[in-house]
């Protein structure tokens, strides 16, 4: 009987030995197989130690490789990855769906108007990754419930406009004014293009809470706000004393092709745990769509994501599907926690498409042709999370429309500001330096030479099978070249 006993303890040991090993290994390379694409490009990446069957393995894959999945296990401090284990290995929480509807509803319209109304106009649509307005919604909440008093938000270009709205607090009105006084290829009259702006405004809680919330002011060169926006933190932190880093946090959206390929990104990342530069953590969020302009993920980077960078620092990077709304919820809310728990950076990798070009006078179905096939006919979010949350919007879409369209009336009444010819009288001492004639340099080229090498540039092989668009398009450049058509400089 003794021996008996034995054996079966040493059996159940043997056993959640080997229940232990096939769950670490989902933990350290789970991430590789999770479902991370709403169409279905990024397929899961093959992994020896994920060739597994058994309970075990199918618990691994729940937690790990499901719509979020987690890189953690290159952290060395044991609390910071049992903290994440702790968590990961829990089902995912509903959520309030009615909240959530309406707030995607309000910022795929927004974008549906201003594609509608302004046409011509580079707006850098968010359409694709909408879900950024929620998981916004849920760090700021999160945050505040534990003391957060002011946020600073650095991102580029992608969904600005949008996060002017509904995050910061621009009324539409304001936005739809913004197209309606100015010729959108000029930066007359306001300083600069409408994606470069900044704002400030008050976001405000479920509970009632108040939020000041400061989006900083970029330029084109995308990540040069991250170091902007972490200095601007730390001095405020500073001014505030020992509670700054509960009350101050940035926030930094980065776009996936110039978090992977700018140096600054690495650069920047370097000050996240040092005393003298540290903001008690940032709070970052890739706002991926699988595109850097026109190159494709698999094209961009020489790692499985973008994010690989980050992978140097010990912290945790979050991949989740932009169309599974619980899950998004619940990274946001971890993110938020993380940082108020350990006091340093943490990565959401937020994974979606780009329903339209880079900018939206581009045509992306000459580049990526099979992609934009799909997205034609994929529908937009909101429609997506009602289905699968079981709400029928009625006559939401509708209503916010309605709204939408209201605002934009109003905003007709009140453009017709004058735009600057030029600058004010106050810059009339600066000609920028004492110019001289000799300073003047040749810079024409012959015309012969410009149409030898136009003729080059528009003349494919013959045996190149090329697309009719591009077709078109070298054609009219030759004819630019022949005098036959006026030029224009295409971006």
């Amino acid at each position: 009987m003794a021996q008996q006993l034995i054996d079966g303890t040493q059996a159940g040991r043997t056993a959640d030995a080997g229940r232990e090993r096939v769950l670490d290994a989902f933990r350290r390379w789970g991430y590789l197989q999770a479902q991370l694409d709403p169409l279905g490009f990024l397929q899961p990446q093959p992994h020896p130690e994920l060739d597994e069957g058994g309970e075990a393995a199918a618990e691994g894959r729940r937690w790990y490789s499901g719509p979020i999945g987690v890189e953690f296990m290159h952290i060395p401090e044991p609390d910071r990855r049992r903290w994440v284990q702790e968590r990961m290995e829990q089902p995912i929480p509903p959520v309030d769906a009615p909240p959530i509807l309406d707030r995607l509803l309000r910022a795929e319209l927004f974008e549906e108007v201003l594609h509608g109304r302004y046409p011509g106009s580079k707006r850098f649509s968010l359409e694709g990754v909408i879900a950024l307005i929620p998981l916004l919604d849920e760090i700021i909440e999160d945050a505040a419930g534990r003391g957060l008093e002011e946020t600073l938000i650095g991102m580029s270009h992608r969904g600005r406009l949008n996060v002017m709205v509904q995050i910061v607090g621009r009324t539409p009105v304001e936005m739809f004014a913004g197209f309606e006084d100015l010729d959108p290829r000029s930066v007359l009259g306001s300083g600069d293009v409408k994606y470069h702006l900044g704002a400030t405004g008050t976001y405000t809680t479920r509970s009632g809470g108040a939020v000041r919330v400061k989006l900083v002011s970029n330029p084109s060169h995308l990540e040069a706000v991250y170091p902007v926006a972490m200095g601007r933190a730390r001095a405020r932190q500073t001014r505030l004393g020992e509670a700054g880093r509960r009350l101050v946090m940035p926030i930094v959206l980065h776009g996936d092709g110039a978090f992977a390929g700018q140096g600054i990104t690495a650069e920047a990342l370097n000050f996240t745990d040092l005393p003298p530069y540290t903001v008690g953590g940032t709070i970052h969020v890739v706002v991926n769509n699988l595109l850097g302009f026109t190159t494709p993920d698999r094209q961009l980077h020489s790692g499985r994501h973008s994010t690989d960078v980050a992978r140097r620092l010990p912290i945790p990077i979050f991949h989740v599907n932009g169309e599974d709304l619980p899950a998004v919820v619940r990274v946001a809310r971890l993110a938020s926690e993380f940082r108020y728990a350990f006091g340093t950076d943490v990565v959401v990798d937020l994974i979606g498409y780009r329903r339209h070009g880079h900018s939206e006078v581009d045509d992306p179905t000459i580049t990526q042709p099979r992609v934009y096939r799909a997205i034609k006919n994929h529908p937009p979010l909101w429609r997506v999370f009602a289905d699968r949350a079981g709400l029928d919007p009625q006559d939401a879409p509708a209503r916010v429309r309605a709204e939408y369209d209201a605002a934009q009336e109003e905003a007709k009444k009140q453009s017709g500001r004058s735009p600057l010819a030029q600058l004010p009288e106050y810059w009339s001492r600066y000609h920028g330096g004492c110019h001289r004639a000799r300073y003047e340099v040749e810079t024409g080229v012959p015309a012969a030479t410009l149409g030898e090498v136009a003729g080059r540039l528009t003349t494919a092989p013959e045996a190149f099978n090329v697309r009719p668009k591009v077709r078109k398009l070298l054609e009219q450049r030759a004819e630019m070249a022949a005098g036959k058509r006026r030029v224009d400089f295409g971006t």
